[in-house]
């Protein structure tokens, strides 16, 4: 399994600096010719919350060190960094490794023997578990169970969820809206005098009778037929695209059991309070993480283990008083998407699903 279940959360990604610089590149890239950069899947997903970017620190270094060596001669190197710096690192979560995450794991063990300047990614992924590491590295990727040289894959499947819980809250919110407002009106017929009740009961009746009245007199079916054009022009419109979306979803979901990162057999506790951090997007208290954890015990030993461990690992990072994070922001200032990127974005998106219902 991987790390959440799509429409459920987030799922962890993990660059390495190969993939990163290519990633960045691309988005900043315009094949129309326009100025500025387009958007990308992994940006679409990264912005929208679908996918939690982590990124080993010598990763960061060798990313802004190196980006120039990814341009082509047509490229603009200085809106890569720019996109880099304000579009990306500002959402992701840079992460200083410690040096004993993984030990006695043959992954890690590979990635040693081969190349040892890739170990603390190596170490990273294989503590989160479960998770996706992204490398156009065969050091990262040869390893069996490790790095997933066809991240392209795994950032259009982290993508399209996020198109697919964004219907699915949409789809919820007139059943929530209507579950509420039929708990409001409960109340309140429940509090209100008996004479109040008398004439609820008595509106209620003409109501139905109303109802009756329509059915039996064939308005209904009148009415139906006005709207039947209505209906069948929005299921032509949004039909094709839904159905491209959730077909896409069910390759993703494959797409996700092939690219995950299988769990260590085992794990410490600093490597478990990073798995609890790494899905939180505010900083956490160590108690909190210690009933998550749900290690034997009371309560009070948890938490104390735990803070331990926060304040002797440098990969979490105390953001205000007794609150904790895995790793710190890239980046201060977080721009927006620009909004003809995404007007853009949806309309490459879906093309093929006009193109279908044309």
């Amino acid at each position: 399994m991987y790390s959440r279940l799509p429409c459920r959360g987030a799922i962890i990604v993990i660059a390495d600096s190969g993939m990163l610089m290519g990633e960045v590149m691309q988005s900043s890239r315009n094949r129309g010719g326009s100025p500025g950069g387009r958007i990308t899947s992994l940006l679409w997903a990264l912005h929208c919350g679908g996918v939690v970017l982590i990124v080993p620190r010598h990763v960061l270094a060798e990313v802004e060190r190196d980006l120039p060596r990814r341009a082509t001669a047509t490229d603009d190197v200085e809106l890569a960094y720019r996109r880099l710096r304000t579009l990306y690192l500002p959402r992701a979560r840079i992460v200083d490794v410690p040096p004993g995450w993984g030990d006695g794991d043959p992954r890690v063990a590979a990635v040693a023997a081969r190349h040892p300047v890739d170990l603390p990614t190596a170490r990273l992924a294989v503590a989160l578990g479960t998770c996706f590491l992204l490398s156009e590295d065969p050091d990262l990727c040869d390893p069996p169970g490790l790095g997933f040289a066809a991240w392209l894959q795994v950032t259009h499947a982290a993508a399209n969820e996020t198109e697919v819980e964004t219907i699915f809250v949409g789809a919820r919110i007139p059943v929530n809206v209507t579950a509420a407002a039929v708990q409001a009106a409960s109340r309140r017929i429940a509090a209100a005098p008996p004479l109040a009740k008398w004439a609820m009961l008595g509106a209620g009746l003409v109501l139905a009778a109303a109802a009756v009245w329509l059915v039996r007199s064939g308005k209904t079916g009148a009415l139906a037929e006005r709207a039947r054009p209505a209906v069948r022009r929005i299921s032509e419109t949004y039909g094709p695209p839904l159905a491209e979306t959730f077909t896409r979803s069910a390759r993703g979901r494959v797409v996700f059991a092939q690219a995950a990162v299988r769990p260590p057999a085992a794990i410490t506790l600093a490597e478990r309070i990073a798995r609890v951090l790494a899905f939180r997007g505010s900083p956490v208290v160590a108690e909190d993480i210690a009933r998550e954890l749900g290690a034997p015990g009371n309560l009070r030993d948890r938490t104390r283990l735990v803070r331990a461990e926060l304040r002797g690992c440098g990969a979490f990072i105390e953001v205000s008083r007794g609150r904790w994070m895995l790793g710190a922001p890239g980046g201060a200032a977080a721009a927006p998407l620009p909004l003809a990127e995404v007007v853009d974005y949806l309309d490459r998106v879906h093309k093929s699903a006009r193109r279908t219902a044309a």
